[in-house]
């Protein structure tokens, strides 16, 4: 990291250009900030960071693939509507619990001009996004035989399942030949060597994976099994956690993928509602201290709504602005945030979870009822042929973004 910053401040003198991407450069300064970001990244995660020259080639590789993307967004007059940006900002304050304005003082307070930061990372991410949906997910044809077939193996299932994959890439180039097919096939081979002798497939993902998701440990994250490409069934069929397949072959090069986790998430024929309330006790310290030993005994007892309601009472300073609006109606697991979808999913009705810290105080979450409401006809119909389309799209991804660096013109500077 000391290197890393030393490089930083010595760029802030002297720039240079260490890739071409067509008519776009890519500055020394961008690729170092970037790095540093994906260190702490990797970090955060728990994944071994690799040597400078390896972090410094991958993140090169992703500043790549991130340059073409926009630039072909350009060229299709694709732009993100500022309303859409906005909502996300709203989506993000929302689940933080603060107002929007409230988000813009915090941010800037904490990075400077680090709304606006935000906002541009939000605007390419989301132009990133509507480029795949752009050039991969409109250009995929669904039949009617596939829908029906996905629904009728659907029927046969009581619950639905999620796996969290991870995924190593040694790709190929477009047409190949015998030799370079060879040379890809080894470097799987030898990478499956090392995970059979014990090797962090994170870890190995980052040095060695051609994926875009690469940078984070090779993670595809949650995927529906009917969206994951096919060409992995086969192999990923009876995997623990944590046991990984043998080398995979596909048009775009060799796959070594691992179970990282899986869970059940109810039958595809209907969807659970759950009527949620929430509670705040406001506090500015909730992030850095321990939960209040009297707000978590009163939320052990918490057994009814009358309860909860309660809770009001035993707090007779906090405004009541603060806890007019606690009950959140209706809400599907998707609403929530990633952290929370968890833990309400294994609440009992009547049941209220543990405070929890966030930035404007401690939060009691209360679980009301769960109701299940069946899918008609209709929506299961576009639910499968979502699906089959989200599949058809994961096995097409690698391969586009090796057709758009194949069609560039790329230099790269590095010593």
């Amino acid at each position: 990291m000391f290197s890393l910053q030393q490089t930083a401040q010595a760029d802030a003198l002297i720039d240079s250009i260490v890739a071409m991407v067509n008519k776009d450069v890519i500055l020394k300064s961008e690729l170092n900030e970037r790095m540093l970001t994906q260190q702490q990244a990797l970090e955060e995660q728990g994944i071994p960071v690799p040597s400078v020259d390896i972090l410094q080639q991958k993140v090169l590789d992703s500043l790549i693939l991130e340059r073409l993307q926009l630039e072909r967004a350009k060229q299709l007059g694709i732009e993100v509507p500022d309303e859409k940006i906005t909502e996300q900002l709203e989506d993000i304050a929302k689940q933080n619990n603060m107002s929007l304005i409230a988000l813009r003082k915090r941010l800037n307070l904490e990075i400077p001009n680090g709304f606006n930061t935000l906002r541009q990372q939000i605007n390419q991410k989301m132009t990133i996004q509507a480029v795949r949906e752009a050039e991969v997910l409109s250009q995929i044809q669904v039949s009617e035989s596939e829908v029906k077939n996905l629904i009728n193996r659907q029927a046969l299932n009581n619950h639905q399942e999620e796996l969290h994959l991870g995924h190593i890439l040694i790709e190929l180039p477009n047409s190949p030949t015998p030799q370079q097919r060879e040379m890809a096939l080894r470097k799987a081979n030898a990478i499956h060597q090392r995970l059979q002798k014990g090797g962090d497939f994170r870890r190995l993902a980052v040095q060695h994976s051609n994926g875009s998701k690469a940078l984070k440990g090779g993670s595809l994250g949650w995927l529906k099994r009917s969206e994951i490409p096919s060409f992995f069934n086969d192999a990923i069929e009876g995997l623990n956690t944590g046991e990984f397949s043998q080398v995979i072959q596909s048009p775009s090069g060799f796959h070594i993928v691992t179970l990282m986790d899986k869970k059940e998430t109810g039958s595809p024929s209907h969807t659970l509602s759950y009527h949620l309330h929430r509670f705040i006790l406001p506090s500015d310290q909730a992030m850095q201290q321990k939960e209040p030993k009297e707000l978590s005994k009163l939320v052990a007892s918490v057994h009814s709504i009358e309860a909860f309601n309660a809770l009001k009472t035993h707090f007779p300073e906090i405004p009541k602005e603060v806890n007019q609006q606690s009950n959140l109606g209706w809400r599907v697991l998707n609403e929530l945030p990633d952290a929370l979808q968890p833990k309400v999913k294994n609440l009992q009705p009547n049941q209220a979870l543990e405070p929890l810290p966030t930035p404007q105080g401690w939060m009691v979450l209360f679980l009301e009822a769960v109701k299940k409401t069946p899918l008609d006809a209709e929506k299961l119909q576009q639910q499968a042929m979502q699906e089959v389309r989200m599949r058809k799209a994961n096995e097409m991804f690698e391969r586009w973004l090796q057709r758009l660096k194949d069609e560039a013109f790329i230099q790269v500077k590095l010593n």
